[in-house]
């Protein structure tokens, strides 16, 4: 499949784009009749896009036949530190996603899964000084010229924290991090050594 076709599957994925235009996709991308197994295809077209859990289920459908989990994970956390790299004036919304993968998924038996430890330098410097609750709290009818002051010392943080993104992202994009399709991840031992460490920068 083309990469901007896996592409507008992760988009979905992601939550970037809604069913409804997860379905005009798939009826108008006419390559994707020659892109993808013939049953795989019939399914898909055939899918009811209305039924209220279609979201749930066309998730499991993708995962399945179209794009392993692994696979979009990788290209989630890969988007995300380009991201991140590229704009530092949204740093501490980049730093909250990565806070969050830092941590990882809870799952039903009290297990996390897609914890990245190897984003403890980035994850655990999330800036959460500039939430809107906890600057009301600390600043009352002030906390929006507090907000803005806040903005002044993204580019210094961001000078800071870019080298951590750049080796993850050299990591992933070299195989030397790997993320498996059940949640697990694999990395070598000098990235290891160096980015989970007990002392975050």
């Amino acid at each position: 499949m083309t990469n901007e076709n896996i592409i507008e599957f992760y988009k979905f994925l992601n939550g970037d784009t809604s069913l409804l235009e997860m379905e005009t996709f798939v009826y108008t991308e006419t390559d994707l009749e020659q892109q993808l197994n013939k049953d795989i295809y019939l399914e898909l077209i055939n899918f009811n896009f209305n039924d209220k859990n279609s979201s749930y289920q066309l998730r499991q459908f993708i995962f399945q036949h179209i794009a392993p989990e692994g696979e979009f994970e990788t290209w989630k956390l890969k988007s995300l530190l380009y991201a991140f790299l590229a704009d530092f004036n949204n740093i501490h919304k980049y730093l909250d996603k990565l806070y969050h993968l830092y941590c990882g998924i809870y799952q039903d038996n009290g297990q996390r899964k897609y914890q990245y430890k190897f984003l403890s330098n980035l994850g655990l410097n999330y800036l959460y000084w500039v939430d809107e609750g906890y600057l009301k709290t600390n600043y009352g009818d002030n906390w929006e010229k507090e907000y803005k002051r806040c903005f002044d010392d993204f580019e210094f943080y961001h000078r800071q924290l870019k080298p951590f993104a750049d080796e993850i992202l050299s990591g992933l994009n070299d195989n030397k991090i790997q993320i498996f399709n059940d949640g697990t991840y694999s990395i070598t031992d000098e990235l290891k050594s160096k980015l989970e460490t007990e002392t975050i920068y």
